[in-house]
């Protein structure tokens, strides 16, 4: 009895095994998940998610709708953006007289490695392109500086596609 017991399990140990799939059609990569912009002189900065932090909260409050989605590659440079009055998908201008729309190349960890445009001589846009609830795409574009400096960057070419926490 022992015996057809032992080989009963191992029979649906072994059904149980062929029956998993290497591919069960789900991604755990984060969906494909990327930032990424050329920034001047310093060239394309990229972060995925299979490597690097990517992130994307939207916070939604008496009417106001709050989003920050922020990548990072590991050696700490990427980008931030922050859209205080978000309404859905559309373009939202960024620069020192809209500064509740932001937008952030972080250069390093040290501080004033971070070009804002929430200062005055700063310039740019994010386009939200699709807002399905869970997952956000889109572009951007901005003029950034250091605070109380004249340095800026130029960053170009971004684009985002971010699941939503």
């Amino acid at each position: 009895m022992i015996e057809i017991l032992r080989k009963a399990a191992l029979l649906s140990f072994f059904v149980a095994f062929m029956a998993c799939s290497s591919d069960d059609g789900q991604d755990v990569s984060g969906g494909n998940e990327e930032f990424v912009g050329d920034v001047s002189g310093v060239g394309t900065v990229s972060a995925s998610k299979d490597f690097d932090t990517i992130s994307g909260t939207k916070v939604s409050a008496a009417g106001t709708n709050i989003i920050v989605l922020q990548g990072t590659d590991n050696s700490g440079k990427g980008f931030l953006l922050r859209l205080s009055t978000y309404n859905g998908t559309g373009t939202y201008d960024l620069g020192f007289t809209n500064i509740a729309n932001t937008a952030t190349y972080i250069a390093g960890t040290a501080v004033g490695q971070q070009y804002s445009t929430a200062y005055q001589g700063t310039s740019g846009k994010i386009t939200v392109t699709s807002d399905d609830g869970k997952r956000l795409e889109g572009t951007f574009e901005f003029v950034g500086k250091v605070n109380n400096t004249s340095t800026s960057v130029t960053v170009t070419n971004g684009k985002f596609k971010v699941n939503l926490q």
